[in-house]
Parts: structure tokens; C-alpha cells; sequence
């Protein structure tokens, strides 16, 4: 059974290795989304690392199809948006039971969301290795 995937159409930019940038219009969610008025990605070109995992060849300037399996794009989504709202509220209530002061409930909550998104950041190598773009033959 083929997994559920996100696809976007591209072309690509530069290929290096088993690595292909492609350029991606961000648009094709756009028709369902609430805020597309207010969205500054909406037509916006990205360029996306994609891995050829295959033994087929691409060359610059072709149209490819650059997909993301959509199950990882709910893991992302939860370790954006997700988790760091559970630890902030975690925090700020543990805080205000131990100290009777929200204020310091308050500001301690908010002291770890840069911490965890550093943490994110650091780990970007990781993170890397299992949120792939992968591309195939339009």
C-alpha cells in the first residue's frame, strides 16, 4: 500500500551527491486555508534539499515531483507547535504551585520556549536525517 504523501511540483536547481535542490511554488494548500489573505508564503518559490535515494538521474532545470511522507509532517507539526505549548503550561503551572506566585509562573514558562527551540535547532542534524524530501519523475 503506497503511503499517504505531500507532493509538490519543482524544478530543479542544483544537484550535488545523492542531494537535489528544487524550487517549489507554496500554493496548493492555499484554496482550504482560512488565512491565505493574510499568508506570506502563499506563490512564494522555496528551495528544497530533496535525496534521490534511486539510481535515477535528474538534471538542472527539470520539472520533478518533491514529496514528504505525511505522517512525519504530523511530527513536525507536533514538535513546532505541539510540545512546546505542553511545556510552557507544564512549566508555568509547576511554578505557580511551588512558588504561590504567577508572575514568576508566567516568566519561567516563557524562559523555556527559547531554550527548546535552541534545543530544536541544535538537533537540527537529526532532525534532518528523518524529515527527508525525497523527489521522483514528474
Amino acid at each position: 500500500m503506497d503511503e499517504k504523501k505531500i507532493r509538490h511540483d519543482g524544478k530543479v536547481t542544483k544537484i550535488t551527491d545523492n542531494k537535489i535542490f528544487a524550487e517549489i511554488i507554496v500554493s496548493e494548500a492555499c484554496g482550504h486555508c482560512q488565512a491565505k489573505q493574510m499568508c506570506f508564503s502563499k506563490g512564494k518559490a522555496m528551495t528544497i534539499e530533496a535525496h534521490n535515494d534511486g539510481n535515477e538521474k535528474f538534471e538542472i532545470g527539470e520539472e520533478i515531483k518533491v514529496f514528504f511522507e505525511e505522517k512525519l509532517a504530523a511530527t513536525g507539526v507536533f514538535l513546532a507547535y505541539v510540545f512546546p505549548m505542553i511545556v510552557f503550561f507544564a512549566v508555568m503551572f509547576a511554578v505557580i504551585a511551588l512558588t504561590d506566585s504567577q508572575d514568576k509562573g508566567c516568566i519561567a514558562a516563557l524562559m523555556t520556549l527559547p531554550v527548546y527551540f535552541f534545543l530544536l535547532y541544535k538537533f537540527r542534524g537529526k532532525l534532518k536525517k528523518t524529515f527527508k524530501f525525497r523527489v521522483e519523475k514528474k
